[in-house]
């Protein structure tokens, strides 16, 4: 058995890992260092706003220049962490500050009732104290505004020295989002306070370079030969309509899986149609429950379990919010208001993720729900563990 396995590590197909290499991103790569190598090189900070269409690479992009930022500083001799929070998974400004504090200070656990401004506090304290450089990643900015969260934060990152006096400059700052629209939903002190932000445009990548990136990928992820470049040519073919890079590594994931149930020694073609016919598509591509929100990850498998509990086409709403309430509980997270829950199925719907029946009084969905709910599991799980990481 383990003679035909096709796979060498899952790992690297899943949305959440980081490679070595990002291939037709090294200009915007270059262009991060360009804004940063101040920091490291004249003690300044920096504010870059990182901004492109769903399936970029903004998130990789940010991850692997954090982490060689950190590399190049630690061989300099300079004290630099870097720090990532999806705001779309931290919906409330203490959420925010709390996982700040956390990720950057594990030891230090932040007292409950705290506002966040005395949580930033205990932060750009803990930083001058160890002599600490940070650049905090803010990614999903949009989501974040657009779900009518407050923008108290970015105010309140912008006036970190005035809450701490600290003759060094000592917190950076990467936006990270779709567009620029976000800006127009902050109003002016919020915005003086944002200062000069540089900008880093990600174009949609090519045919070209989506089969560059997944040949790539293939080669960490699979045995030597297991995926022929044909295979690798027809799979970016099918990506390029269905959501470009994120979409050809969820089918080289599925097509390998097939591949191992047939104890194939390669990936073969009728392997690729059989992961794309079984992969459920929306409106905007396919399925990506990932790109979604926290509580409209939440708010989605609540509908998935309650519509799992019977044979009907769809399912009450007052059904739904009684299964996201169990799921935001089994999940350790706390359950938003009922009128928000509706502005999140129209969402949903909008979407492509939910059908909604009599007015929205019911709510049902197209795509297999047990295909759903292993999807929806796995993406809550890596949000709940990233979100734990020190």
């Amino acid at each position: 058995m383990s003679r035909l396995r096709v796979f060498k590590s899952r790992e690297v197909l899943l949305h959440d890992y980081t490679p070595p290499r990002l291939p037709h991103r090294e200009r915007q790569l270059e262009e991060l260092w360009n804004y940063f190598r101040p920091v490291l090189e004249e003690g300044v900070t920096a504010r870059v706003h990182v901004h492109g269409e769903i399936g970029t690479g903004k998130t990789v992009l940010c991850k692997r220049f954090g982490r060689d930022l950190e590399a190049e500083a630690a061989k300099t001799g300079k004290k630099l962490k870097y720090v990532y929070i999806n705001l779309a998974h931290t919906p409330r400004p203490y959420q925010v500050m709390t996982e700040l504090l956390e990720k950057l200070c594990p030891v230090e656990s932040p007292r409950s009732g705290l506002s966040p401004e005395e949580t930033l506090l205990t932060v750009a304290q803990a930083l001058s104290r160890e002599d600490l450089r940070l650049v905090l990643i803010l990614d999903e900015v949009d989501t974040y505004l657009h779900e009518g969260r407050s923008p108290r934060i970015f105010y309140t990152f912008g006036r970190v020295r005035e809450l701490y006096e600290d003759p060094v400059p000592r917190l950076s700052l990467i936006y990270v989002s779709r567009c620029f629209e976000w800006m127009k939903r902050l109003d002016g002190p919020t915005l003086d306070t944002l200062g000069r932000v540089s900008a880093v445009h990600l174009h949609q990548y090519g045919l070209p370079e989506v089969r560059d990136i997944l040949q790539y990928r293939a080669e960490e992820a699979f045995q030597p030969g297991a995926v022929p470049e044909a295979v690798i040519s027809f799979i970016a073919d099918v990506a390029v309509s269905w959501g470009g890079v994120r979409y050809g590594l969820e089918l080289l994931l599925e097509a390998g899986g097939q591949a191992e149930l047939d104890r194939a020694r390669s990936v073969g073609a009728e392997h690729v149609r059989r992961a794309h016919a079984s992969i459920p598509k929306g409106v905007n591509g396919a399925f990506y429950p990932g790109e979604l929100s926290l509580h409209k990850q939440l708010l989605l498998l609540g509908v998935v379990e309650a519509l799992r509990a019977t044979a009907e086409p769809y399912v009450p709403v007052g059904e739904v919010y009684e299964g996201y309430r169990l799921v935001c509980g089994e999940n350790g997270r706390e359950a938003e208001e009922e009128p928000a829950i509706r502005s999140y199925l129209k969402d949903l719907f909008t979407e492509g993720y939910v059908l909604l029946s009599d007015g929205g009084a019911r709510v049902g969905t197209e795509f297999p729900a047990d295909r759903m709910a292993r999807a929806l599991e796995m993406t809550l799980k890596h949000t709940v563990q990233a979100s734990e990481e020190p």
